[in-house]
This record gives C-alpha cells, sequence and structure tokens, in this order.
C-alpha cells in the first residue's frame, strides 16, 4: 500500500498510509493529512489516485509545493519522491519496503587453462589494432622526423632571404 513517511526531523518517521481514491493535505484538522507547521496552507495540496500511484497537486498554497526540489502544480508520484509541503520533508513509497533478496548461488564453471604457458600469459598471439607503428619501425620514423626537420631548415632560410633582398631594395 502507498504512503507517505516525514522524514523532517519534526514528526520524523511519522508514517500516514494511502488508502483513499482523494487525500488532502493541510493544517486544518479537516485534512485526512493533518500537519501542523506554520508553513502548511490550511488546505495545501490533494493527492488523487491515479492507478497504483498518486497525483500530487498544490492547492494554491503560500509557500508551494515541491517535489524532489522542484515546484509544482500537479505532478505524478513514483516510489522513493521526496514531497516538500511547508517546513517538512515526506517520502513517497509505492511499494513495500522488503529485504534484499539474496545472490543467486554461483554455477561452479571449469576454466581451460591449456592454451595458458608456465608464465600464465596465453600463447595465442594477436595482431596490434594499433595504428602506430611497432618498434622495429622506428627507422622509419627517425627519416621521416629528420626529412621534416631538414624541410623546415630550407623553408625558414628561404624565407629570410626573400626578407633580405626585399629590403634591400
Amino acid at each position: 500500500m502507498p504512503k507517505l513517511v516525514v522524514i523532517s526531523t519534526e514528526m520524523k518517521d511519522r508514517t500516514f498510509e494511502l488508502s483513499e481514491d482523494k487525500i488532502t493535505i493541510g493544517r486544518l484538522p479537516d485534512n485526512q493529512i493533518r500537519l501542523e507547521d506554520n508553513a502548511v496552507s490550511s488546505h495545501h495540496s490533494v493527492l488523487s489516485r491515479k492507478g497504483e500511484d498518486y497525483v500530487l497537486r498544490d492547492l494554491n498554497s503560500t509557500n508551494g509545493t515541491r517535489v524532489n526540489g522542484q515546484r509544482i502544480v500537479e505532478m505524478r508520484l513514483y516510489h522513493g519522491d521526496v514531497v516538500n509541503v511547508g517546513h517538512l520533508q515526506l517520502q513517497y513509497f509505492s511499494r513495500p519496503q522488503t529485504a534484499p533478496q539474496p545472490l543467486p548461488s554461483p554455477l561452479k564453471k571449469t576454466v581451460d587453462l591449456s592454451n595458458l604457458s608456465s608464465s600464465g600469459v596465453r600463447k595465442t598471439s594477436f595482431g596490434s589494432a594499433s595504428p602506430f607503428a611497432r618498434k622495429g619501425q622506428g627507422k622509419y620514423k627517425k627519416v621521416l622526423q629528420g626529412s621534416l626537420i631538414f624541410l623546415g631548415v630550407v623553408f625558414v632560410a628561404f624565407l629570410v632571404y626573400s626578407l633580405i633582398k626585399i629590403f634591400q631594395t
């Protein structure tokens, strides 16, 4: 059965079972859920059953109604939502709290270790999917770097030579 549980220090752990189709929340005694807090309006909000859950609607209260920190006019409540009415916080539970179920016992599985070497490393070799060269290909990398450096030096020398010629005229 759905319920609202007060989680604020005032009225802590007070539980309101939600069993009717329409439930009013407010400060006056004619509300099904009476919250004695000066920040709660006389008729603050109303809960309406929608299937298995409830929809919370603010009744133009002075301080508003919030769900999970967001001010609302109307909103469907989901299990675990935190409702703020005045200075009070209530948590909505739509399904019963159950003890956690134990994990299923693991099935016994055998592991084939025949393809491992004595060091525990797989014997199977896989080709590298890396786009970078291997260590054996380092000489090509050095040639490419040298060529680029040489071209850079030639370009700078040409640029300096051109500038000198321009300023001499």
